[in-house]
């Protein structure tokens, strides 16, 4: 089995900071939401999308990051909270490509344009995650862009 499609970011310091304070405030604001959820026993997508999206309007997060907040906090319901810098699938309408090199992803403060290394070997000028749900990964002090999508059979 290939291993997932991944893209390294490299953000400049501002953007590496802005990055991590993004999945760090997500990842809290799931984790409340959660809980929220467990303790009130609420049940449903419409009442889970509510407490979810006013616990983001509480960190000040705009509104692309409600559905892959919801997607996750609904799956861990019978599961463990988030870590800190735990990986967020974004859907594919919220990350652009405008250049090869350049990926436009939403953060805590709004939408911003990061440069990206691409594999010169892939080959092609089609950026390889272009119209797939990317997860944003924070793992040895650097931060990717893997193909979260189902493979293809």
């Amino acid at each position: 089995m290939a291993s997932p499609v991944s893209v390294r970011l490299l953000p400049d310091p501002d953007q590496h900071d802005l990055l991590a304070a993004t999945l760090e405030r997500v990842n809290k604001a799931s984790n409340l939401a959660r809980t929220r959820a467990l303790e009130q026993g609420i049940s449903g997508k419409a009442a889970l999308r509510a407490a979810v999206k006013e616990e983001l309007d509480r960190f000040k997060l705009p509104a692309a990051f409600v559905a892959p907040a919801v997607a996750r906090v609904e799956a861990s319901l019978t599961r463990q909270k988030f870590g800190t810098y735990q990986s967020l699938v974004l859907p594919p309408a919220s990350v652009k490509w405008p250049a090869s090199d350049r990926v436009t992803l939403p953060t805590a403060s709004g939408k911003r344009t990061v440069r990206v290394y691409m594999d010169p070997a892939r080959g092609g000028l089609r950026p390889p995650l272009e119209g797939r749900p990317a997860a944003l990964v924070y793992r040895n002090g650097e931060f990717e862009l893997v193909d979260a999508g189902e493979s293809p059979r």
